[in-house]
């Protein structure tokens, strides 16, 4: 009696794999994604569909078994309005620090002070440290050199020019787009 109970219990867990899960909403999106990727790899030639549809089929499938289900959705997708403000943010930063950079380029002499300054932050876990390490890396000037713990090493372009408001303003924005309750993307405990 105990050993049924067990497998009852194992084939509800939201972690299990079964068949049913293949013949999911999700199959299918996933299917109609990776047919996207692979008419757009093979320029839709029609002479590789049917190895295609062997790959696409496995390649769904494997997706569905290697992802990991979750009971509850990310905090973060329930806001969509954080999501569209970050976005336009993160399109601002991109086109600032493309000009900043082509404006260096193609000025005729470079008055830089190069430099790193430290900077602590705040964030609550790896996932926000990472997300802010490389949005950082948009902002005009700067680039995120080296992380220790809660330390964050920044290499700056111009020490005379910086300015250490956008960092911070930065920090608040991924603050509010993942929030405090996101998990970890590096897990140091496998």
């Amino acid at each position: 009696m105990k050993i049924i109970k067990q497998n009852n219990e194992l084939s509800s867990s939201p972690s299990a794999f079964s068949f049913r899960s293949v013949l999911s909403w999700r199959f299918f999106i996933r299917f109609a994604l990776f047919s996207l990727f692979w008419g757009l790899l093979t320029r839709w030639q029609q002479n590789s569909l049917g190895l295609g549809i062997v790959f696409i089929t496995m390649a769904s499938v494997l997706s569905l078994y290697l992802a990991p289900q979750q009971q509850k959705r990310h905090q973060w997708l329930k806001k969509p309005f954080s999501i569209l403000s970050f976005l336009y943010y993160f399109y601002v930063q991109s086109l600032r620090g493309g000009w900043s950079i082509a404006k260096l380029a193609l000025s005729p002499k470079l008055k830089l002070s190069p430099g790193f300054i430290k900077y602590h932050t705040d964030l609550a876990n790896d996932s926000q440290v990472f997300t802010f390490m490389q949005v950082l890396s948009l902002l005009p000037g700067t680039v995120s050199a080296r992380q220790n713990a809660q330390e964050l090493t920044i290499h700056v372009l111009d020490m005379n020019t910086f300015n250490q408001a956008e960092i911070d303003d930065c920090q608040i924005r991924i603050k509010q787009l993942l929030g405090t309750s996101v998990q970890p993307l590096i897990d140091g405990e496998k």
